[in-house]
């Protein structure tokens, strides 16, 4: 079974999602991590969710427009947690587990340069994902398709845009050789399994009793720290 603790291990009280304490938590616990990565205006990669700071930092922000000097003299929550840069975190995680890395963006070429230049100075387990089919496509045609790549799926969608998305996605994007694996959310488990036998990672797990029932249908579980289940 391969757990992947969401955004490492958190509960934005004491510790802050996608952070160093955060991965060096799921590290003590041996975890792989799962993370997201987002670019400043200095074109610095950071590990970072939303596309605004305002959740975890009360300031009403976007990263795409703040210097990475600007965002690392701000605090998380109530917290000395930071912002960090990938590749702090890979410097920290060092091999020791598996790293799954959500895009967030569709990156412009310069970035993709930087983001392989830091995973070709990393001797690690790298995997890729994100929502956006333009980003995986982009990767595919450099050096990154060495890398295992996920398209990350969405339940938001309602009525014709519904549609056309099953369409796209369920009848030809999933089928693509550059796609490596699926990445689900728990809802449309079912849904994914009766279309693909691609891998299949599964999130979020935010109970013991979602992780007794999703290791049914995939080995890869995301997971929240409460939703964690491990083998005595």
């Amino acid at each position: 079974m391969n757990i992947y603790a969401h955004r490492g291990l958190f509960d934005n009280k004491r510790i802050v999602e996608n952070t160093i304490n955060a991965f060096k938590k799921a590290l003590i616990e041996n975890l792989n991590i799962e993370l997201d990565i987002r670019t400043t205006k200095d074109n610095k990669i950071i590990v970072f969710h939303d596309s605004n700071i305002e959740r975890l930092t009360g300031i009403n922000r976007l990263v795409k427009d703040m210097t990475y000097d600007e965002l690392s003299k701000v605090n998380l929550l109530n917290t000395t947690d930071k912002i960090p840069l990938l590749e702090d975190v890979l410097k920290l995680v060092n091999n020791r587990v598996t790293l799954l890395i959500e895009l967030k963006e569709n990156f412009n070429s310069n970035i993709l340069k930087e983001f392989n230049k830091l995973l070709l100075d990393y001797n690690g387990k790298v995997l890729l994902q994100s929502f956006n089919a333009l980003i995986l496509k982009k990767m595919a045609l450099t050096s990154l398709k060495r890398y295992k790549m996920g398209i990350l799926l969405t339940n938001d969608y309602n009525g014709f845009k519904r549609s056309l998305y099953d369409v796209f996605t369920y009848k030809y994007l999933i089928k693509q050789k550059y796609i490596s694996f699926i990445s689900s959310p728990k809802e449309l488990v079912l849904k994914v399994k009766n279309i693909s036998n691609k891998e299949l990672f599964i999130w979020t797990i935010k109970t013991k009793e979602e992780f007794i029932e999703y290791k049914k249908y995939s080995n890869n579980l995301i997971c929240n720290e409460k939703g964690i289940v491990k083998d005595k």
